[in-house]
C-alpha cells in the first residue's frame, strides 16, 4: 500500500484516455509497483504504467525550472479518480 494515495492492489481506478473517454482499471502489482495495464496490447507486451508515472498539471500546480536539470512540474496532482472498492 503507499502512504501517499491509500491505494492497494485491487482498487479501481478512473482515468481519462484520449478517444475512449473515461475507462475504469483495476490496479496491480508488476514486477513489484503498483499500477495499470492500459490496454490489452500493453499487457501482452509487458508495458506496464506505474502509478508514479501519472501524476501531472493540476490545480494549484505549476512549472518550475532548475538550470541543471530542465523543468518540472510543481506539486503535481493525480490524474486518476480513485472509485469504491468492488465486492
Amino acid at each position: 500500500m503507499t502512504r501517499e494515495t491509500g491505494l492497494t492492489e485491487g482498487h479501481r481506478i478512473r482515468i481519462e484516455m484520449d478517444r475512449a473517454g473515461m475507462v475504469d482499471f483495476t490496479v496491480e502489482k508488476f514486477r513489484d509497483c503498483l499500477g495499470v495495464f492500459l490496454s490489452r496490447e500493453d499487457r501482452e507486451a509487458g508495458c506496464f504504467t506505474p502509478l508514479c508515472q501519472m501524476y501531472g498539471h493540476g490545480a494549484g500546480s505549476s512549472n518550475g525550472y532548475v538550470s541543471n536539470y530542465g523543468e518540472y512540474v510543481k506539486n503535481p496532482v493525480a490524474l486518476w479518480m480513485q472509485l469504491p472498492r468492488t465486492q
